[in-house]
């Protein structure tokens, strides 16, 4: 069962590692991008990010659905994790859960943040991320803002749209 999906660019790290997988008890992480999953070094790196009891696997798009599809998987709690929204989106059309997405931090790196929508401090989408965000959003996925377990929740769609 997929505890929550994540968009961060910086995939696992400290505040992943070790608050959110703490927080949500996660077993299983698993970064969705083919780029990455093509990459052994960045691959061996992210794995190693992992906590200590915590199992992280670095997949392209299809082997993601393929593992959260898998019956097996319903008794394991697992955060799903991208530098991107489009790959959560096409993990998310290939599975029956509907997890909460959470973007938290995305849009800093690479680019130029003038030709990008500033959605909150840590968060900037383009106009493809934003046509991205709401096709998720109409699947009838919750999408939340909460960069830390202890930050407050807060509705993503309204915060897109200056609400």
């Amino acid at each position: 069962m997929i505890s929550m999906l994540r968009v961060d660019d910086r995939l696992i790290h400290g505040q992943v590692a070790v608050m959110w997988s703490k927080q949500l008890a996660v077993s299983r992480i698993i970064v969705a991008n083919d780029a990455i999953a093509a990459n052994e070094l960045q691959a061996g790196a992210l794995k190693m990010a992992a906590p200590a009891g915590v199992k992280a696997a670095i997949l392209p798009i299809t082997k993601a659905r393929g593992i959260l599809n898998d019956p097996r998987s319903e008794s394991m709690k697992i955060l799903v994790i991208s530098n991107n929204p489009r790959d959560l989106r096409d993990v998310l059309n290939g599975i029956g859960e509907k997890p909460v997405l959470n973007i938290a931090n995305y849009g800093r790196i690479g680019g130029n943040l003038a030709d990008k929508k500033k959605v909150t401090e840590t968060v900037y989408l383009t106009p493809e991320d934003v046509e991205t965000v709401r096709e998720i959003h109409d699947m009838g996925i919750e999408i939340i803002y909460q960069p830390l377990p202890s930050d407050p929740r807060e509705d993503f769609m309204k915060l897109m749209e200056g609400k």
